[in-house]
């Protein structure tokens, strides 16, 4: 990001409020202000003023200012708080943006200059960003964790008390010619990252699958031939799946992201499912079945898709109708939904409406041929999918999870090669190693690389080696 000229920008979000906030910051604030006509004093302090922009009439404003380097940017900088209005707004930013070394901040603009000044750490800067992105409450705390330097304190000393293990791992391994040097008996190490495990596990949060995305995932079930590739096709506005009338043409869990802009939301993972049958006794469906139940485990949302076609493409609108909607649901859901979970939220959507009739049973239905209310299923979707958030139950943002959970992976692959071992003795410690070097590089990524000086200065520190 260049740096050296002055960056303006609106610092509040758009929107229905009565108040927006302009932010100004570079060597250039006090001409910026003076071209608007603001007359404050050159110290730090809230001014009332009133700024002549647009002919005859003058705009009232209050004007924060604040003096290199007390700001939040190290610079000379400024804010405005003026009426939100966004035709007024953008005049005002254009008429700044005319002078000559004042432009548009780009995204993370005033962050980056606040890091480059040292008023920010990189963490810090890292969780301000989350903060910003945050969609609950959980996810603002965990934001809130690392601009405190809760959250790298915590993996610094994960990564120390790792970084001592390898240490001892290592001392067996490049000094065992030295009689006081003795590696770290098998039963000990194991012990050791057993407890980094639970640790880990602690801050990542339940794990219902091996699913690693931070989305919300949003599940397609149904029995067979119920029109879910066919959904799944229309909501993602291409061919992504095959479809045939046949039952049973999907055999596997496919997930893509799903645009949901028309709603105002960020995307979420929507998976189309095999049919749900547990009647069926071929293998390979069998193992499809258990792979969709495993998805479902993990659902923020299932979408329940009833056809009002029967297989032979006559309309069965008529005889749903005729049943109970108590009835019919709960069956279905007793079918379907035995092993899962009852507090993930569920919609139930009749596909195949061509006729575009609402069905009894469903609480929106949808025809996927013609788009008919694939726009109200979105809202819907963008409605209820980030209601239970579980992943939000880690203590971490999104990037430190990942590498968190790489960290245990790897971790979790020496203790199973410890398992086996006698309690005395360490064997393929050049293995155990390289899988500690791994984990202890994940950390690295949060908390910045231990370098291998660094632990062979822990192997002297723990050791009389060379004496």
């Amino acid at each position: 990001m260049p740096i050296g000229d002055t960056i303006v920008a609106r610092a509040t979000a758009p929107g229905q409020a009565r108040r927006t906030l302009i932010r100004i910051s570079g060597p250039h604030t006090e001409d910026a202000l003076n071209c608007l006509k603001i007359d404050t004093p050159r110290r730090r302090g809230a001014f009332k003023a009133r700024a002549s922009v647009f002919g005859p009439h003058d705009l009232p404003m209050l004007v924060l200012r604040f003096m290199a380097p007390a700001s939040y940017t190290g610079e000379d900088a400024a804010e405005l708080l003026l009426p939100a209005n966004d035709t007024l707004v953008n005049l005002l930013i254009d008429r700044l943006c005319s002078l000559d070394g004042v432009r548009r901040a780009e995204a993370g603009a005033f962050s980056s200059r606040a890091y480059l000044a040292g008023k920010l750490s990189l963490a810090q800067a890292e969780g301000v960003a989350a903060k910003i992105a945050a969609e609950s409450a959980s996810s603002l705390r965990a934001a809130d964790r690392v601009l405190s330097g809760q959250a790298g304190d915590e993996h610094r000393a994960w990564a120390d008390q790792l970084a001592t293990l390898l240490a001892l791992v290592e001392a067996g391994i490049d000094f065992t010619d030295q009689e006081d040097v003795v590696s770290i008996p098998s039963d000990r190490l194991r012990d050791g990252l057993c407890e980094l495990i639970d640790l880990l596990d602690a801050a990542i949060g339940p794990v219902h699958t091996s699913w690693s995305s931070d989305r919300p995932l949003v599940a397609l079930v149904g029995p067979p031939n119920a029109g879910k590739s066919t959904l799944f096709n229309a909501l993602l506005g291409r061919d992504r799946v095959v479809t045939t009338p046949v039952a049973g043409t999907t055999r596997d869990v496919i997930v893509e992201p799903l645009d949901l802009s028309i709603a105002n939301a960020p995307p979420v993972d929507l998976a189309d499912l095999p049919g749900l049958d547990e009647h069926t006794t071929d293998v390979v469906d069998q193992d499809a079945q258990r792979h969709a139940t495993a998805i479902l485990e993990r659902a923020d949302l299932i979408l329940l898709c009833q056809s009002t076609q029967h297989q032979d493409g006559t309309d069965r609108t008529a005889e749903l109708s005729q049943e109970t909607t108590e009835s019919a649901s709960s069956a279905s859901e007793a079918t379907v939904f035995a092993d899962v979970p009852t507090h993930i939220a569920m919609l139930r959507i009749c596909t195949k409406a061509d006729r575009h009739l609402p069905s009894p049973l469903a609480d929106l239905s949808v025809c996927a041929r013609d788009g008919w209310h694939l726009n109200a299923l979105r809202r819907h979707i963008a409605a209820h999918a980030f209601g239970s958030r579980r992943a939000d139950e880690s203590m971490l943002i999104p990037r430190h999870k990942a590498h968190t959970r790489s960290a245990r992976t790897f971790l979790v692959s020496a203790v199973e090669e410890l398992t086996n071992q006698p309690d005395a003795e360490l064997l393929d410690a050049e293995l155990i190693a390289g899988f500690l070097r791994e984990a202890l590089d994940h950390l690295g990524e949060v908390t910045g690389h231990i370098a291998p000086d660094a632990i062979i200065g822990r192997i002297f520190a723990s050791f009389c080696v060379g004496k």
